[in-house]
């Protein structure tokens, strides 16, 4: 089964995340923040998929992206937002990015979840 890391300094998504995500089968880890999942990403190696919050206090989502895309460039990329996607247009990654916005129906986010850990990484 593919390997997830979700990013989000909020617990209850963090936990909600997780069980989903193991009832369906996923190895799943969680980090708090961006540093947090840098450490897991440092000791774990590459996931198959990383679902990141873009704002965060420290270091952002989207920094977060970038030092993933540079480390293991296979790993796909979500980002969840309770925002618009336009400052995502401006990460040099974003057409290797797609966007979960926040808030999201649980159905809706597995099945975007499934379908990118389908594609081809770029």
């Amino acid at each position: 089964m593919p390997r997830i890391l979700v990013v989000d300094d909020e617990q209850g998504i963090r936990k909600f995340l997780l069980l989903m995500l193991r009832k369906v089968g996923h190895t799943v880890l969680a980090a708090s923040d961006a540093q947090e999942a840098m450490s897991l990403m440092a000791d774990a190696g590459p996931f198959d998929l990383l679902l990141s919050d873009v704002v965060m206090p420290t270091v952002d989502g989207h920094e977060l992206v970038r030092w993933v895309m540079k480390l293991y460039p296979g790993t796909r990329c979500v980002l969840m937002s309770a925002f618009d996607d336009t400052d995502c247009q401006e990460c040099p990654f974003a057409s290797r990015c797609r966007v979960l916005q926040k808030p999201f129906d649980p159905r809706d986010a597995l099945c975007l979840i499934e379908r990118v850990l389908k594609d081809a990484p770029s």
